[in-house]
């Protein structure tokens, strides 16, 4: 009875085994092109003038002045010019809407010579008021990008010499003017704005739409579906290659990889999907993953202002606690580097010396006794529900803290909830990502360290400390690069002892995309930002 039941699984078995070959047969016939031009599944999808992009997370609004996240700054990118630009790969600031500038030998006055045929989308031209609007519009608004000329511009610092010719004089020198009107809060918006303002300046009409001059318009918003630009016709520059680009809002990385696999999408957001999976796709045909070093920091804010973690002996305690190379191993898959301030490496004034803490258990329990929290601690941490890398380093964090008797929640948000939690300080943890706009040291510890950044101006630890703010002001208003060096490696040793964040990480820089995607370069600052005008598609 024995033998009789081998021989009858066997013989199922060669029957499963021929209705599997025959399947693969069929599915190998409809999927592989032939000599008489049968085109793959992946290849009915190519479309040289439409480009496809995913990302997880959708886009809080479109102002340029109140804009916090990178899914914002990815698409007015393209929808506003700028005075100065970012091509490609490289961080160096080049023409844009100003064709040239002088700068006097006191670093005070600047002298930006315009474009004469720049446009917005509605026809009307842009012109030297339009800057001055843009500008004073945005001291106004006092959000995020007032950060940037907080202290350095004022509403008087504007003359209008000609319709094509605008002099702005700064309160005081600072050495990273012109690469700081590169970034999203340096585009240039419609003054007819100033028409619309009502009691908000305008934010609530700029949350729903564009007011730009820039190579796409905004053809339509599905809020968490898609968001669509078209080429402007009448772009002033260079002809944007793709004619439509679809942004795709998709949830799942699973979803989006197959999308890509089988042709629907062409590039996926690089931080959507996990150096794991990444590792998977490299070998699948007609999908490439391109890689660059970059400035982005994954880190970890500790809201200092509010209960346990307003002990500096806590916060050192938690950076005792974490096992670093398990995580860099783990999550990373080798493919990132620990750093020990806010600078990233290879960028000025990245500091070798900033103290990174050893993972050790008896010094972070010896930490929490002398803190008054012996029997135990409780505390929260917030993640977007966008990165399988920050879900995947919670859970090592939530298992890391246990071994020293602390008990960490696990909070996950919508982006834009998650966002308004953090900027608003009701959180106790937070895990995010950081690219900064233009490569110097002041974007990043301006806007992590100074007191006046803190929440909405993204110091998200809501870190002050005197001394810190006195040296970033003494590097903004210096042309010293010595001293400002000098500052900037002080603020980040500073930091480190007093650990308002644990930098968890600098990852290396890689996405998804078609092999018939062509032109698509990684800057290392402005990681998110895709340069779709650009894009070519070649099969």
């Amino acid at each position: 009875m024995k033998f009789k039941n081998q021989w009858s699984k066997l013989f199922l078995f060669l029957v499963i085994a021929v209705l599997v070959l025959a399947g693969c047969q069929n599915y190998s016939e409809e999927e592989t092109s032939s000599s008489e031009g049968t085109t793959t599944s992946s290849n009915e999808n190519f479309n040289a003038e439409v480009f496809n992009f995913a990302t997880n997370q959708d886009i809080p609004g479109l102002d340029p002045h109140g804009a916090a996240a990178n899914t914002t700054f990815r698409v007015i990118y393209l929808m506003y010019d700028r005075l100065v630009t970012y091509e490609g790969s490289s961080t160096e600031p080049t023409p844009m809407l100003a064709k040239s500038w002088d700068i006097s030998e006191d670093g005070l006055e600047y002298t930006f010579h315009l474009v004469e045929d720049a446009k917005f989308h509605d026809g009307s031209p842009v012109t030297a008021e339009a800057v001055q609007y843009s500008f004073t519009r945005a001291i106004d608004v006092g959000k995020s990008a007032a950060g940037i000329f907080n202290k350095v511009i004022d509403k008087d610092s504007f003359e209008v010499v000609d319709d094509y010719t605008i002099k702005i004089t700064l309160k005081e020198p600072f050495a990273p003017f012109i690469s700081t009107l590169g970034t999203a809060f340096g585009n240039i918006i419609n003054p007819v704005l100033e028409e619309k303002h009502g009691d908000d300046l305008g934010e609530s009409v700029l949350a729903e739409t564009e007011m730009g001059s820039g190579p796409y318009v905004l053809e339509s918003w599905n809020r968490g579906e898609t968001m669509v630009m078209k080429a402007n016709p009448d772009y002033w520059g260079e002809a944007p290659t793709m004619e439509t680009v679809n942004i795709r809002f998709i949830s799942e990385a699973s979803t989006a990889r197959l999308m890509l696999e089988k042709g629907e999408i062409d590039l996926i957001d690089n931080t959507v999907i996990s150096p794991e999976v990444l590792g998977q796709m490299r070998d699948t045909e007609g999908v490439e993953v391109v890689e660059a070093d970059g400035y982005q920091i994954d880190y970890m804010p500790m809201n200092t202002e509010k209960g346990a973690l307003a002990d500096v002996k806590v916060r050192q305690a938690i950076a005792h606690s974490i096992n670093y190379d398990a995580l860099l191993e783990s999550v990373y898959l080798d493919q990132a580097e620990r750093i020990g301030g806010a600078v990233p490496k290879g960028m000025f004034g990245f500091s070798e010396e900033a103290k990174l803490y050893e993972y050790d258990l008896d010094k972070a329990k010896k930490l929490l006794k002398e803190a008054g929290h012996e029997t135990g601690l409780t505390l929260e941490i917030a993640i977007s529900d966008d990165s399988e890398v920050r879900s995947n380093t919670a859970l090592l964090l939530q298992s890391d803290l246990e071994k020293v008797g602390v008990t960490l929640d696990i909070k996950t948000y919508a982006w834009p909830t998650f966002l308004d939690l953090v900027t608003s300080g009701k959180h106790d943890f937070g895990l995010v990502s950081w690219t900064p706009d233009y490569p110097d040291p002041d974007y990043n510890l301006w806007y992590f360290a100074h007191s006046s950044s803190k929440g909405p101006g993204f110091n998200l630890a809501f870190y002050e400390n005197s001394e810190v703010d006195s040296l970033l002001e003494e590097a903004r208003t210096s042309t010293d690069e010595a001293l400002r060096e000098q500052n900037y490696m002080e603020i980040q040793n500073t930091m480190a002892e007093e650990v308002p964040y644990i930098f968890v990480a600098q990852p290396k820089l890689e996405a998804p995309m078609r092999t018939w995607v062509k032109g698509y370069e990684l800057n290392p600052m402005n990681s998110w930002y895709v340069p779709f005008h650009k894009i070519t598609k070649e099969e």
